[in-house]
């Protein structure tokens, strides 16, 4: 995170209608992550127990989120839910915090982007801050197996939530619409990730499964030809016999929409829409 990106960011939410306080940890550095853990964990819980302090934008993603996760005060954090934004390493505290507290969890840009507004989806997130609902449309073509199912939205992140399962941080999959999204990883690797999760026994149960922006990273010289990703796909949730749509504009990339993680999903391949609510089903 840089003091440009990070002036740039906060005069977008300035610009917004917030009044913005920056953590105390916002710019430091301890080698590949931003501060000690100890003061990334204060920092946030006393964002989190402060009554002033109505919402937490996180600055960027990364790595390091999963190292405070059990040094947050999860107790105060649920006596007054806030509004959470940001996403891919977001990923582990929004399983905790949906879990946990009642807090708003947005999946959508982080501070770092908001200076640049074809980084996302202006009005999901606005929607999706004001509570309103929004509908994603769902092209034929995007649909891998038809069918209506509604549930909570969990997931985010596929690298950061296959290393939640068997912790007491991983989100609860049964009768929830599961939301996948990934970048910059082999397919070797998200193949690797996906089988994890089917062995795991986490996809047990879903009620439907979409997809956000996968796209693989560079494929290594001298190694045999790449599968298609959407291949991986139909191989672990077609037998699941739930609805599955791929192609949902959110993850790691330009446009990106704001989900609520924890709200309520309807699937409903036949209208060709996804629709999401930040209220909790």
């Amino acid at each position: 995170m840089t003091p440009q990106a990070l002036a740039r960011g906060t005069a977008a939410l300035t610009e917004m209608g917030f009044s913005v306080v920056l953590g105390r940890s916002v710019l430091a550095r301890d080698g590949y992550l931003a501060g000690r853990d100890e003061a990334r964990a204060e920092d946030l819980n006393s964002m989190l127990a402060d009554p002033a302090v109505r919402g937490v934008w996180f600055a960027r993603g990364g790595y390091g989120t999963a190292r405070i996760l059990d040094r947050l005060d999860w107790d105060a954090a649920a006596r007054d839910p806030k509004v959470l934004v940001g996403y891919s390493d977001l990923t582990a505290l929004f399983a905790t915090a949906t879990r946990r507290t009642r807090a708003s969890c947005l999946y959508g840009p982080v501070v770092a982007e908001l200076g640049d507004p074809a980084s996302f989806h202006a009005l999901s997130l606005r929607k999706m801050l004001a509570g309103e609902a929004i509908d994603l449309r769902i092209p034929r073509r995007a649909v891998l197996r038809h069918g209506r199912a509604k549930g909570p939205l969990v997931g985010g992140n596929l690298t950061v939530l296959a290393h939640l399962l068997g912790t007491p941080h991983a989100p609860a999959f049964r009768r929830a619409v599961l939301f996948l999204e990934e970048t910059g990883e082999s397919v070797y690797r998200l193949d690797r990730l996906l089988q994890h999760l089917r062995m795991s026994g986490a996809l047990d149960g879903i009620a439907a499964a979409v997809f956000g922006s996968f796209e693989p990273g560079v494929r290594r010289r001298k190694f045999p030809p790449d599968r298609p990703v959407l291949e991986l796909v139909r191989e672990v949730f077609m037998p699941l016999g739930v609805p599955v749509a791929v192609g949902i504009p959110a993850g790691h990339l330009p446009g990106k929409w704001t989900l609520p993680i924890g709200g309520a999903a309807l699937l409903d391949t036949s209208a060709g829409r996804l629709t999401l609510s930040a209220k909790a089903p």
